[in-house]
Parts: C-alpha cells; sequence; structure tokens
C-alpha cells in the first residue's frame, strides 16, 4: 500500500461508493432511500464522504460540495481534517475515469500534502 493510504486508520463501515444526489429517492413523506449498493465496500466511511464531495466538486458545485462534507462532519462526529486526508486518494482513483479538464482539479488535488 501507498504510504498515505497505509497511515489513515482502516475502518470496517458500509460504504455505498457512488453515493450522489441520482442514488437518492425521497418520498412525499420525506423518507430517503439509497440506490445503487454495486460499488459498496467495506472501509473507513471518510472516504466515502470524500467520494461524494469529490462527485460535487468535479461538476463546478463548490456550493454543494461543503454543505455535504459539513453535513457529514457534524452528523458523523468527524473532524473535516480526516476527511481532507482522504481526497489526494479519491482523486488518484478517479483519474483514469476522467476527462482533461477534471484531470486539472484532481491532480492538483493529489499534490497536496496537507489540508488546513
Amino acid at each position: 500500500l501507498h504510504p498515505r493510504l497505509e497511515s489513515l486508520p482502516r475502518h470496517n463501515k458500509v460504504c455505498q461508493g457512488d453515493f450522489n444526489p441520482s442514488n437518492i429517492i425521497i418520498t412525499h413523506e420525506g423518507e430517503a432511500f439509497i440506490l445503487d449498493w454495486s460499488h459498496a465496500t467495506q472501509g473507513n466511511a471518510s472516504s466515502d464522504a470524500a467520494i461524494t464531495y469529490l462527485y460535487f466538486a468535479l461538476r463546478g458545485k463548490e456550493k454543494e460540495a461543503k454543505m455535504y462534507l459539513d453535513l457529514f462532519c457534524k452528523k458523523s462526529d468527524t473532524a473535516r481534517q480526516y476527511v481532507q486526508k482522504w481526497m489526494p486518494i479519491v482523486a488518484a482513483a478517479q483519474l483514469e475515469k476522467s476527462d482533461e479538464e477534471e484531470k486539472k482539479l484532481l491532480m492538483s488535488w493529489i499534490d497536496v500534502v496537507d489540508y488546513e
């Protein structure tokens, strides 16, 4: 394993792997259902949150990305910096699926040593 990945704690949480608005159905009563569990895995929930943040950021939805991350951190009692440590890793994993414009943003995340 890469030293950066090796340094992060291992967890046994259920991770959806592709949590984004197109994979959520909300009933008229306000009950939410998460769909598309084909990318589900076991791991660190903060990596899953970083993937969702990346989803919004790559679509130019920085406000939504920040709102999502703030809410995830509040509800899970997770420090924002902890989720941000996963961002270079998920950005690197996304590189092969990205177009040239997305690759520029992803590369800027990969080269980051520490977030504030």
